[in-house]
């Protein structure tokens, strides 16, 4: 998404530019393909106003989001929907709308299913139309041409060399290749000592080339110890069918994870994103397990898109069912002791209404957390699964890479999961990737543009 929208919107702008995909394959597997297709900010809509947008990517990041990124994002959002809108892109809206389903890529992606789905959906067909554009402005993509480093003249960036050997002079760079999931070395350098735990979400084709680059060039990094994911069933290693969904979120929300002791680790209420990044990193929690009881399992078990009830079993994942807590623990070797210890503790707390007197105090922003007291009672054994990271090289409001004293690098930018500072923090929020990446793509070619003509 990011390459692309900066790649069209350079073209517009009248530069001349070449783009180079390390990929061969014509339809290459990214993330943007991979997507259902939502465009949100925070969980927003695209359309709210520039300033509500901004202040709330501020609060849900607990300020990691500088106030001049939020406003770059706020006030942008709309005008890149209605750019993309202007290319032939489709969009619908999903009920309920919840204030953010409103800009929904059609047709709708996979989420109606548990097994990948993403030929001729909304994400694909959207790329397609990208691409075409560029082709039509006599632009073609460069594949199977991997650059490996940038050539630096004086602290400026002044063009790429590649793999090949060859070296491409240029007065601008914008690096947009998608972060570093799928670098086993740059994700235990940066997110978990247990890199090889992780489920890919995605294809896992970003190998953190722009990173690399970009710390050769002196770049800052951001927040580069989070990423997005979910919790996917442990079986999902194996078993495509159960990849990407269903989630294990909702129902360890509602009642707990605990690792392979029986013990808590992590503040469920904080959400999927903040139990996978939590479960990466944990020594006892390959794998952890969600523990709840016949409600939640009809409830929450019940929520969101392909979700576990009835979706984890039929497609073949494992789910440990007991009429009792001890029994439950038995059957999926977990410590006697500790998961009725961890059981009677979160149902006192519940009961209290007042959840931070457990040994891992936890939240309830969204009101899910329930009693685990009603059998049969359920453990689900789960894996965390990365989508992409979060962290990158610092950037600024107009897409310029910066130095760590926040100076800018001439010559370079970057858009999308390559770049930090959007994304994670404390709260590990999420602000949405495809959003971003839009935006930052637009914002890259038209800061280069202006700069160039100055």
């Amino acid at each position: 998404m990011a390459g692309l929208a900066a790649s069209l919107r350079a073209t517009e702008l009248g530069l001349r530019l070449r783009i180079f995909e390390a990929r061969n394959e014509a339809r290459y597997p990214c993330n943007t393909r991979y997507g259902g297709g939502v465009f949100h900010l925070a969980f927003r809509s695209m359309r709210t106003h520039p300033r509500e947008l901004a202040q709330c990517i501020v609060d849900v990041t607990a300020g990691f989001v500088s106030d001049s990124i939020a406003a770059a994002l706020g006030s942008n959002a709309a005008r890149s929907i209605d750019w993309l809108a202007g290319k032939g892109i489709g969009f619908g809206s999903i009920e309920p709308t919840e204030g953010w389903r409103d800009n929904i890529l059609q047709p709708l992606g996979y989420h109606d299913r548990t097994r990948l789905h993403w030929d001729g959906f909304g994400s694909d067909k959207m790329m397609t139309v990208l691409e075409d554009a560029l082709a039509q402005a006599a632009v073609h993509i460069e594949r199977g041409r991997r650059v490996r480093s940038l050539v630096m003249e004086n602290g400026r960036c002044c063009g790429v060399s590649l793999a090949d050997g060859e070296t491409i002079p240029a007065t601008a760079v914008v690096l947009a290749d998608g972060g570093f999931q799928g670098s086993p070395e740059l994700l235990r350098e940066y997110v978990t000592p247990f890199p090889e735990r992780l489920r890919q979400r995605g294809p896992g084709t970003s190998q953190g080339d722009g990173i690399r680059m970009a710390r050769e060039a002196g770049a800052g990094f951001v927040g580069m110890d989070r990423f997005y994911g979910h919790i996917l069933s442990l079986d999902s290693r194996h078993n495509d069918d159960l990849w990407p969904f269903p989630f294990l979120d909702f129902v360890a929300a509602s009642g707990a994870l605990v690792d392979r002791m029986g013990k808590r680790f992590t503040n469920e209420g904080r959400g999927g994103v903040a139990m996978a990044n939590a479960l990466a990193c944990h020594q006892d929690a390959d794998p952890a397990f969600a523990i709840f009881d016949e409600p939640i399992w009809q409830q929450a078990g019940r929520h969101f898109f392909a979700p576990p009830n009835p979706n984890l079993v039929k497609a073949g994942g494992t789910l440990y069912v007991a009429d009792d807590i001890p029994t439950l623990a038995e059957r999926a070797g977990l410590r006697r002791e500790h998961l009725e210890e961890t059981i009677a503790r979160h149902n006192a707390a519940v009961a209290a209404g007042d959840l931070s007197t457990l040994p891992v105090p936890r939240t309830d922003q969204k009101g899910a957390v329930r009693p685990i007291v009603t059998g049969p009672f359920y453990a689900a054994p789960g894996c965390a699964a990365i989508t992409h990271t979060m962290g990158g090289v610092r950037v600024d409001g107009q897409a310029h890479v910066l130095r760590s004293d926040e100076t800018s690098i001439p010559g370079l930018f970057a858009a999308g999961n390559v770049t930090g500072g959007m994304d994670g923090g404390n709260r590990v929020a999420y602000v949405g990737g495809l959003a971003i990446a839009l935006i930052y793509g637009l914002l890259a070619a038209e800061t280069a543009a202006s700069e160039l003509r100055a």
